[in-house]
């Protein structure tokens, strides 16, 4: 970018301007008359002046954001902070290829007019960087692939410069999703373009361990690292986080939580977490919604709540206890049952009134729950996937809360009623549960009770839980108030009629119905003549296979018109050297076949959408398809090895050094020379081996050193031993600053006036100077007699706000008051303060008027003198306080 001219900057905007185009900010007609009020936007006036300015500032610091030819800046995002600031964030691109690390921030006031702050995270020109890639971008998206052990869907890579480090380079930017050994990945990797290495990566997936009790030992959740502490905080799932009985989120000094037993908090959010995590999994994956309010948000969970019962508040659960106060109420299928309380509540119509509804709003909770269970899928020994809720909890001995498939079981009704909707909402849940078990599993099902008792009907044949559970889902998206069983009815038939082609699905829904003996209603969809239709599925969604060796997976057939035809089987899409076969090749529809996939040493590695098809054999323009994903792997060498580390964690400060020691051992044929290397760490980190070349077998001393600029947080670095293969093993590198976090604060405003009995606000703003953001508690002092100091929230992350109110009392003498308001850290001893200064001044003496009523005690001015009221009564004219003094009484001169 040259600074002297026309900078293109200039012309970005001005193109901007004159299309009415900013992003990040309505057109102007929108906004002429923001809302009133301390935080509302700035004007179009405004917006258009901190365009112009933040422009003039781009070209006038050039040399500074280190900028140069070659480099050009698309326009801005917009975005309003407090007070209405402005704050224009500019995306860098070097000879069209984006920049990462190159955005440049400008700041200004909300008028516009002043620029308070220009950064950029750039910290070397991008001078003699390249522009032409010598590593290929589909040898880059194999590198990438590499990382993981599963690879779901990758993202194409795109040339990009990387200048987040010390030394600019052009690399290839990829998203892997998948899993690693450790769990779910989403990995962000950066491949130098030139030698191939990994510049950078990271993961937005960070998985904590947990000791659970309900759900083995050890699991595995998503969790938040902020500077050297961890949060129970979800970053992959908006809303979810856990707290004690306080509100306070569990935080911690390593990402390790609980320790099994019934009595831990920290043990009873790992099974709160591990369930809500797997429910959110599940309604994406089998359900197709987004998140628990469909809106991709969920919400947060208190533990060691001193109850005997889980609840939902509309916006919050809350987790208690069972009557005996052994175990917490946080199962599976306990957790999976508020949440769906949640579901129902932000589905159409929300939760509301009635009995009958209440009792439908369970029922769902239950549904939920039992989904859950059958998703996470626990074997016997843990909280395997049933129909039973609550069995696991005790709650009242040792019996579940409630029975799906056989509700009668348990004194609850299995068959609706005409007094139903008039029963106690727990027990009238049993009728939904017990259709959604028919509608899933039908009334005899091997391996489960012998017989699901029905009550009107000849039987019921399940559709399977998947199908019922989007079968169930869709009802929800029809829901209407008031939410009753005749209207589950109709709105689950038209679900099943919108989701399944034909009428399969809608009949047994209709079966499980009539089975509970809910009757259809007027105007209940029917099955129009139907074509003969069918359909064809993997069991599994994917397979993983060795060069030259062969996977299998069994394909599922079904009739989803009146009749049975017979489909031929075929595969699409195959690897080169890669072929399936069919056993059988031509099935009726409804049964199954066995499809292999067998490569060989051509096939290349990595992961292949296959296509099965089925085509009619009467009919073969008529066929339906699904994906299948084949992993391949590449085989084992002749010679082969291994590579582990001491330990797979280490924790290090800033400007200090670890040592660890590497091993090598031989696994197969011979011995050999392997180099030894490392990826993903950022340049300021230091990461020697001695020596850097073993024979397998020897061992290597690996010694990490942080420098003292390293950014705190965890790293996940890919040791590497590259010999006739590479192998790998990874580390878990916390980087931690040895000071404290700190943060400081401020009021706006810093000082009022009110009169006696009035109330005045402030705001305390809070930043995270250091480290990342923690919890802090908001406390007064210097609170003078009569006045009350309230903030709300008592308690917030650093980075936010808390309204401070100062109320006084007819009590408060007049004066001023310096009041300090204080936020304390709640998990260390920085405490920070700032000074709010309250003037009260006494209230004004009204003038003497006549009619109007006065009690004794009641003051007014006349004639430049305050009286006082003796007797009660009301004013008349000729009453006046001076002619009057059997009424008034003479204080003093009027001031």
């Amino acid at each position: 970018m040259k600074p002297n001219g026309r900078s293109p900057i200039a012309a970005l905007l001005s193109a901007a301007l004159a299309a009415n185009v900013l992003y990040g900010a309505p057109p102007a007609a929108a906004t002429e008359a923001p809302a009133p009020g301390t935080h509302a936007p700035p004007d179009a006036r405004a917006r258009s002046r901190a365009l112009d300015s933040a422009d003039k500032a781009l070209a006038g610091q050039a040399r500074e954001l280190l900028a140069g030819d070659g480099d050009t800046f698309e326009r801005p995002m917009v975005v309003f902070g407090p007070r209405g600031l402005q704050y224009l964030t500019y995306r860098r691109l070097h000879h069209g290829l984006p920049v990462y690390g190159g955005d440049v921030i400008v700041a200004t006031d909300r008028e516009g007019g002043t620029v308070t702050t220009v950064t950029t995270g750039q910290r070397a020109t991008l001078d003699g960087v390249a522009t032409k890639p010598v590593v290929t971008a589909e040898r880059a998206r194999e590198i990438a692939r590499n990382l993981l052990g599963t690879v779901t869907e990758q993202s194409a890579p795109r040339l990009t410069v990387h200048a987040a480090g010390t030394r600019p380079r052009l690399t290839w930017e990829s998203v892997v999703k998948g899993s690693s050994k450790d769990g779910p990945s989403v990995l962000h990797v950066y491949v130098d373009a030139a030698d191939g290495s990994i510049t950078d990566r990271w993961d937005d997936v960070r998985r904590g361990i947990g000791h659970s009790f309900y759900n083995g030992d050890p699991v595995y959740l998503d969790t938040r690292a902020t500077g050297d502490s961890y949060t129970l905080t979800d970053p992959l799932r908006p809303g979810v986080s856990c707290a004690g009985p306080d509100n306070r989120i569990l935080t911690g000094p390593d990402d390790d939580w609980g320790d099994g037993t019934a009595t831990n908090p920290e043990t009873t959010c790992v099974d709160v977490l591990f369930a809500v995590q797997h429910e959110w999994d599940m309604m994406r994956e089998w359900l197709g919604r987004n998140g628990i309010d469909g809106s991709g948000r969920a919400f947060p969970v208190r533990v060691g709540v001193n109850i005997p019962d889980a609840t939902w508040s509309g916006s919050s659960v809350d987790i208690g206890h069972n009557v005996a106060n052994t175990k917490p109420l946080s199962s599976l299928d306990v957790v999976g049952h508020e949440f769906g309380h949640a579901v129902f509540q932000t589905t159409s119509g929300g939760s509301g009134s009635g009995l009958e509804a209440y009792a439908l709003n369970e029922s769902t909770g239950d549904i939920f729950g039992a989904l859950t269970e059958h998703y996470v899928n626990h074997p016997p020994e843990l909280d395997e996937a049933d129909y039973l809720v609550g069995e696991e909890v005790d709650y009242d001995g040792d019996r579940p809360l409630r029975n799906m498939y056989d509700p009668a079981s348990l004194g609850d009704p299995g068959c609706y009623t005409p007094d139903l909707p008039n029963q106690e909402p727990h027990k009238a849940a049993g009728v939904q549960n017990h259709w959604f078990y028919l509608l899933a599993e039908g009334d005899r099902v091997a391996g489960r009770p012998e017989q699901s008792p029905v009550c009107a009907g000849t039987g019921v044949t399940g559709v399977g839980l998947r199908d019922a559970g989007e079968i169930f889902m869709g009802a929800l998206n029809l829901k209407t108030v008031p939410w009753t069983h005749a209207k589950a009815r109709t709105a689950t038939v038209r679900a099943a009629f919108s989701i399944f082609p034909g009428c399969l699905h809608a009949q047994r829904v209709k079966d499980a119905w009539d089975a509970v003996g809910v009757a259809a209603s007027p105007g209940e969809p029917t099955c129009p003549s139907e074509p003969r239709t069918f359909m064809v599925r993997p069991t599994e969604s994917g397979g993983v296979v060795d060069q030259g060796a062969s996977t299998a997976v069994t394909l599922r057939t079904r009739t989803l018109g009146a009749q049975s035809q017979d489909l031929t089987l075929s595969a699409e899409g195959l690897p080169e050297g890669a072929n399936a076969t069919f056993s059988p090749a031509r099935v009726p529809s409804g049964a199954d076949s066995t499809m292999t996939v067998t490569t060989s040493a051509p096939t290349p590695a990595g992961t292949h959408t296959v296509v099965v098809r089925a085509t009619s054999a009467t009919s073969p323009t008529l066929s339906h398809a699904a994906n299948y994903r084949l992993t391949v792997t590449p085989a084992s060498p002749a010679n082969d090895f291994s590579v582990t580390l001491g330990r797979d964690t280490a924790t290090v400060d800033r400007g200090t050094t670890a040592t660890l020691t590497l091993s090598t051992a031989t696994t197969r044929g011979d011995p050999q020379k392997v180099a030894l290397s490392a990826v993903g760490l950022p340049d300021s980190v230091s990461f020697t081996f001695n020596p850097s070349t073993v024979t397998t077998g020897q061992n290597a001393r690996v010694t990490v050193h942080p420098s003292a600029q390293t950014p705190p947080g965890l790293y996940l670095v890919t040791v590497r031993a590259t010999g006739a293969a590479r192998r790998t093993t990874t580390l878990r590198l916390n980087v931690r600053d040895p000071r404290e976090p700190d943060f400081s604060v401020r009021l706006t405003p810093e000082a009022a006036s009110v009169e006696v009995g009035g109330t005045t606000l402030s705001v305390l703003e809070t930043t995270t100077d250091w480290g990342g953001p923690q919890r802090v508690d908001i406390s007064a002092s210097g609170i003078p007699a009569g006045v009350n100091v309230a903030a709300n929230p008592r308690s917030i992350e650093t980075g936010s706000s808390s309204t401070i109110t100062f109320g006084t009392s007819a009590t408060t003498a007049p004066g001023t008051y310096p009041i300090t308001v204080s936020a304390v850290s709640t998990v260390g001893s920085v405490t920070r303060s700032a000074t709010f200064t309250l003037t009260v001044k006494p209230r004004p003496v009204p003038a003497w008027r006549p009619y109007t009523p006065y009690a004794a005690g009641d003051r007014v001015t006349h004639g430049g003198t305050v009286y006082r009221c003796v007797i009660k009564h009301v004013s008349l004219p000729g009453w006046e306080p001076p002619r009057a003094p059997a009424l008034w009484s003479r204080v003093q001169p009027a001031k």
